[in-house]
């Protein structure tokens, strides 16, 4: 059953049928759509805040949360306190955070520490809640209730580098605090407290605000020795930003440890290595940073281990990558390599490598797959590699690497990423250009097809097939119809499920509480808590809450929410999924500016859809705006050819006017909707460009051949998109709309 299907009031809520006299559906329903005027004109001091729970459950925390945003405090701090006391699991919990967060911003913090201690009576060992109580203790300045509240959490239970509480990082919070306890109360070992922050933990905001209360005390730096204080000020500066001082203090530091191993040595810890490499490749000036790290390295060699010292070699590679010495990169990168075979950290160094050799010698790139690629833990970090890597020696028609490519690649790399070649590589053999392979290329193409980790290599692999009739239709029926009546709240089944303590107990929880936002109306706060949860919520949960949120029109954060389930399927998505990725957005305007240039409609949809996602006031980090993203500079002069004044490009009709009229004069101009798609992403000069240099390859590998990334990826993106148009809204099959785009195939 679906997560937001039509229900019953869930169990545990009273039977009355009404909710501060209103008829309970109709309370609902006024809440689902926003008109909550009703219920923010109460009269709290006049009415039983438990009816709340007469609308489901969770409903109080809701409620608060809209009588928050609407500036009435008291009355949204009444309705969590009703939430904490009355409803079950999860919403009491996240009344219970929510309330001790109100305390703690209001410093009411006697009141925070006696609703934490309250609540751990009930929860037990909890850190985020115990928490609550030591940073209302350390902000009371309670310093010596504070000490012993540590060593009781640390007695009870220890912390340790992966435990989670909230918003603390546990290890050192409870670091930063005991330090300035300690300090505050003289404790014997304040100065060795206060260093183990610096030299024990990863730079984060937490030594920043360390090192500005020490040296507004006046009396804590002085006490350290020169190579203390080089430490605390680079990590200072690298926690707040500022890498390249951090960088010249780690060379200092380095410069002092040359003529002592052990210092040397120290450096390289496992605390330490990972913010010194992080200064050294973020800041400062290459030609100083590189051999100070050779001179560590020397120092360092056959004391430390070999982990340690590929890490080193790692750091010296990139800094002399950022330099742009190239061969030395290589050589540093090849010998972190050689030291430590293993895991993500391997595959980081082998991307480096890869990324160098692709941008000087792709043949020798293909070299290295073939005695690497079998080692690769996470084979997508380099998918945007191979995709330039395949671009490149399409550009240098080497047809034979293309070929030694895949197979270095098959059983190594996701599936996406080798359809890519198997359709290069088929392409090229169809057109004459490479030799044939040891198996025929419809073995390939059928593979490529097959997958779908890349939708556009599975189209273009059944055209050329002559496969791709019928391809999208997947299966399910209708678009998701949002508009429920009731409540959004899971059904009795899912409740029950939770209350028994069921394997899915949790998930089903959790897919209720996500939900209960939407039915209160709270879409932004739905959307933010859906993807906040999305590795955890099921995908019919997730299709379900990006209808509801495209039914009020905002098909951006639906269509990145339908993302996030079509990247976990490696199938073609159902219709009714289709239906949300590819809607007809602003069917009307679209419909009078496809009729007057002449545009197939399913390209220009195809078009919009990946440019803006259909937010009319999106801007791009380039200064592109609107519907159909045009740069202020384009828009302007489409519009004096079209006779507009002052266009304003967040108006759907005129931007998609001239966008459409941008659109159709390149089709124009170039006489290929290829070259028009290229053309308005990168624009017509280049467009020229590369005609000139690659226009005699077959369109599909000229568009391979095109050099930038972005640009290739979005003339697949709007084929993929076009497919789907086409056929959900106009029975246009697959291959119709590969010839609009390049030809017969």
């Amino acid at each position: 059953m679906l997560v937001l299907a039509v229900l019953a009031l869930t169990p545990g809520c009273a039977e009355s049928a009404d909710v501060w006299g209103y008829d309970v559906e109709l309370a609902r329903t006024k809440l689902r759509e926003r008109r909550y005027e009703p219920f923010l004109s109460l009269d709290f001091s006049e009415i039983d805040t438990s009816e709340a729970q007469r609308l489901g459950d969770g409903s109080a925390y809701y409620l608060a949360l809209i009588f928050e945003r609407a500036g009435l405090q008291q009355e949204s701090l009444r309705l969590l306190q009703q939430s904490w006391t009355a409803d079950p699991e999860p919403w009491r919990r996240r009344s219970l955070i929510a309330l001790l967060e109100r305390q703690l911003a209001a410093e009411h913090y006697q009141d925070t520490l006696l609703l934490s201690r309250q609540a751990l009576e009930h929860y037990g060992e909890d850190s985020e809640i115990a928490f609550y109580s030591l940073e209302a203790l350390y902000r009371a300045a309670s310093y010596a209730d504070l000490l012993a509240g540590i060593e009781a959490r640390e007695t009870a239970a220890p912390v340790s580098p992966a435990d989670e509480a909230g918003r603390w990082i546990p290890g050192i919070d409870i670091a930063l605090w005991h330090a300035v306890a300690a300090y505050r109360l003289q404790k014997p070992d304040w100065i060795d407290r206060f260093y183990a922050v610096f030299s024990d933990y990863p730079a984060t905001a937490h030594h920043a605000r360390l090192f500005l209360f020490a040296r507004n005390q006046g009396d804590i730096l002085p006490r350290f020795d020169r190579r203390q204080r080089l430490l605390i000020e680079a990590r200072y500066h690298l926690a707040d930003g500022r890498s390249d001082q951090s960088a010249r203090l780690f060379r200092t530091l380095i410069d002092d440890a040359a003529a002592d191993a052990e210092q040397a040595v120290e450096l390289t810890g496992s605390a330490l290595l990972p913010d010194l490499g992080r200064a050294l490749t973020a800041g400062g000036d290459w030609r100083l940073s590189a051999p100070a790290i050779e001179k560590l390295l020397n120092v360092v060699a056959g004391r430390v281990s070999r982990e340690q010292l590929a890490r080193l070699y790692e750091y010296l590679g990139r800094v002399q990558r950022s330099g742009g010495n190239r061969a030395a990169a290589l050589s540093s990168f090849r010998r972190a390599l050689e030291l430590d075979n293993r895991g993500a950290d391997r595959d980081r160094v082998a991307w480096y490598v890869l990324q160098l050799l692709i941008s000087g010698e792709p043949a020798a790139a293909v070299g290295f797959l073939e005695t690497h690629a079998g080692g690769f833990h996470g084979p997508s970090r380099f998918n945007g590699l191979l995709d330039e890597l395949a671009s490149q020696l399409v550009r240098r028609r080497d047809w034979s690497a293309l070929q030694r490519a895949e197979r270095a690649l098959d059983g190594n790399v996701d599936e996406g990423s080798l359809a890519q070649y198997a359709v290069i590589n088929a392409a090229a053999a169809r057109a004459g250009l490479a030799a044939a392979r040891d198996r025929d290329d419809e073995h390939y193409l059928r593979r490529a097809r097959e997958q779908w980790h890349n939708p556009y290599y599975a189209l273009v692999a059944a055209v050329l097939l002559d496969a791709a009739r019928g391809m999208l239709d997947g299966h399910g029926g209708p678009p998701v119809n949002p508009a429920v009546e009731g409540s959004l709240l899971p059904d009795a089944d899912a409740a029950q499920a939770a209350q028994r303590g069921d394997d899915q107990a949790a998930d089903c929880a959790l897919a209720a509480y996500v939900a209960g936002y939407f039915a209160h109306g709270l879409l932004v706060e739905g959307y933010l808590a859906a993807r906040l949860y999305e590795a955890d919520l099921p995908d019919r949960a997730l299709v379900e809450y990006a209808a509801i949120i495209a039914e009020s029109g905002n098909y951006l954060d639906s269509l990145r929410l339908m993302d996030v389930v079509v990247r976990r399927s490696s199938r073609v998505p159902p219709r009714e999924w289709a239906y949300l990725m590819y809607p007809r957005a602003f069917a009307q305007e679209m419909a009078a500016v496809i009729q007057a240039e002449r545009l197939e409609p399913e390209l220009f949809y195809a078009l919009v859809r990946e440019e803006s996602y259909f937010s009319a006031d999106i801007s791009s980090h380039v200064g592109a705006i609107g519907l159909a993203q045009l740069m202020p500079a384009t828009a302007a002069e489409v519009a004096r050819a079209m006779r507009l004044e002052n266009p304003d490009l967040i108006d759907p009709q005129t931007n998609l006017s001239l966008g459409a009229r941008y659109l159709r004069a390149q089709i124009d101009r170039f006489g290929s909707l290829q070259d028009a798609l290229l053309a308005y992403n990168a624009g017509p000069t280049r467009v020229r460009r590369w005609r000139a240099q690659n226009g005699t390859l077959p369109p599909l590998l000229y568009q391979e051949a095109v050099p930038f990334h972005e640009t290739r990826h979005y003339v697949r993106k709007i084929l993929v998109s076009a497919a789907f148009y086409g056929r959900l809204y106009g029975g246009v099959e697959p291959d119709t709309v590969f010839m609009q785009l390049f030809g017969e195939p």
